[in-house]
């Protein structure tokens, strides 16, 4: 049995979109499914769009997703170099090849002239005049130093029959097919001919990407045909797409794998959410049972098979991402809410002041516990934690809960000082039916509704009408800091 052979190869272009890191998690499953290998070739042939920092950006969110390859230009590998870049002489070597064949030509087409022929084939696979040039006149055109370009020899008037392993029969008309570069005129090899190549080169076995790249999918079975290769299995999954229309794109959102942790998303959940678009878990349903939606990255490795993926396009809900968000949060251990809340601090926050008192505090697990049932992200969790480190200054008295009694608020925050002073100096051993007991008759007294003089001691406490459970919150607070908080706010 051939070995399996994934490979993920994105483009240094810019971000890593999230539609690539679902492409990257499909890849790694069916590898580990298979005892195989996931490798990551970086595609930089398109020296025009390469952005400098790319490459390490995207080797930092797969490594940041839990997807980091067996083999690449990071992690070594028998088939190198993994930067097509590095690879100019041997895309040189297959093209020559080709010439030598009859399969491809040389062609001197450029500016206007091009042009010009690319509007008289618009709709139509394009052919230039060059194609059938005697190999020797075209030859001296090089040797007089005329600019050219290697192009595939598409033949005419053919059907090209491909069953795709997701997509099923499909049927290509050559005379729709251009004829493709294949050497760019800097001698760097195109995408279409280097893929081929370093798929056949590396050894790969099953090809996943994204359904978009079908059409060239003609050049790709030429070329193997033309080489004498066999192709491997082709999987063209489906499109992520917005739910205003269109493929998903930055325009009409955030798209790139860094944006969702920036924004406080878990990795995991992410991941989790990926999996459930474009694949369908095997798992059987008893009647009434709701269907399983959470999955870990070894979970899905074991229960993955290309024959559950879905051949529709899934639409990127939003809600249910952060529906998933939340129930990992939920899930945390004290260590590693602890962990993910200081890293997220680390690697993202515009600031970091936090980052001195969280670390030093050996309640923080308790502190964060108090906030992951109602925090949807990082980004809320920690900020629902914020007052715990940061007293209120400048509160907003001015909310609707409030205003039938604001007359009133200086003598209720006298009298709740005089309330949490009565009990021992330390809160936690502060018993909450006491607490509700004089917290309900200070409300009497002032003919409040039952929860009005909780939220004015939350306001002092807080600085905001929305909190964590308020009484276990003072309980991890000193009795000194609740009485200071509750003066200033007198």
């Amino acid at each position: 049995m051939t070995p399996v052979r994934t490979r993920f190869a994105p483009s240094p272009t810019g971000f890593l979109h999230i539609g690539g890191l679902r492409t990257a998690l499909y890849c790694l499953a069916w590898a580990k499914k298979n005892n195989g290998k996931y490798i990551v070739r970086v595609e930089d042939t398109d020296l025009k769009r390469k952005v400098d920092t790319a490459t390490e950006e995207i080797f930092s969110m797969l490594a940041a997703y839990d997807l980091t390859p067996d083999e690449s230009m990071f992690h070594g590998g028998d088939y190198g170099p993994y930067l097509q870049s590095e690879r100019k002489d041997i895309y040189a070597h297959y093209a020559n090849q080709l010439i030598d064949k009859g399969l491809a030509y040389y062609c001197f087409l450029e500016g206007e002239e091009l042009e010009i022929y690319k509007k008289q084939f618009h709709g139509k696979g394009m052919r230039s005049p060059y194609r059938d040039q005697d190999i020797q006149l075209s030859k001296q055109m090089i040797a007089d130093g005329k600019p050219y370009v290697i192009r595939m020899k598409v033949p005419n008037n053919e059907i090209i029959e491909f069953k795709d392993g997701l997509q099923g029969f499909l049927k290509f008309d050559t005379n729709l097919v251009g004829d493709e570069v294949l050497i760019k005129s800097n001698g760097m090899g195109s995408y279409h001919l280097a893929v081929v190549v370093d798929d056949h080169l590396m050894k790969v076995s099953h090809v996943f990407r994204g359904f978009e790249w079908l059409p060239s999918t003609p050049k790709q079975i030429l070329l193997h045909k033309y080489l004498g290769w066999e192709m491997p299995p082709y999987y063209h999954v489906s499109v992520i797409l917005n739910p205003e229309g269109g493929k998903l794109s930055k325009r009409k959102g955030i798209v790139s794998a860094r944006d969702f942790l920036m924004k406080g998303y878990l990795p995991e959940a992410v991941l989790n959410f990926l999996m459930l678009l474009g694949w369908s878990s095997p798992e059987k349903r008893e009647s009434g049972i709701k269907e399983r939606e959470l999955f870990t990255l070894a979970e899905f490795v074991n229960l993955f098979d290309v024959k559950d993926f879905n051949k529709s396009n899934p639409i990127f809900n939003i809600e249910k991402l952060i529906w998933f968000n939340k129930e990992y949060i939920k899930a945390l251990n004290d260590k590693d809410i602890v962990s993910k809340a200081i890293y997220w601090i680390e690697e993202y926050a515009e600031d970091k002041a936090l980052l001195k008192q969280f670390k030093a505090d050996i309640n923080l697990a308790l502190k964060l516990n108090l906030s992951k049932e109602r925090a949807t992200t990082l980004v809320e969790l920690i900020e629902q934690t914020k007052f715990f480190y940061i007293k209120p200054s400048l509160i907003n008295w001015d909310i609707e809960q409030l205003a039938p009694f604001k007359n009133k608020l200086k003598a209720i925050i006298a009298d709740l000082y005089n309330i949490m002073d009565s009990f021992e100096e330390d809160s936690s051993k502060w018993l909450q039916s006491d607490w509700v007991e004089k917290m309900r008759e200070l409300s009497k007294e002032y003919e409040l509704k039952g929860g009005d003089s909780f939220m004015v001691l939350r306001m002092c406490i807080v600085g905001s009408p929305f909190s964590p459970p308020l009484f276990e919150a003072m309980q991890l607070m000193s009795k000194s800091e609740i009485l200071s908080r509750i003066e200033s706010s007198k």
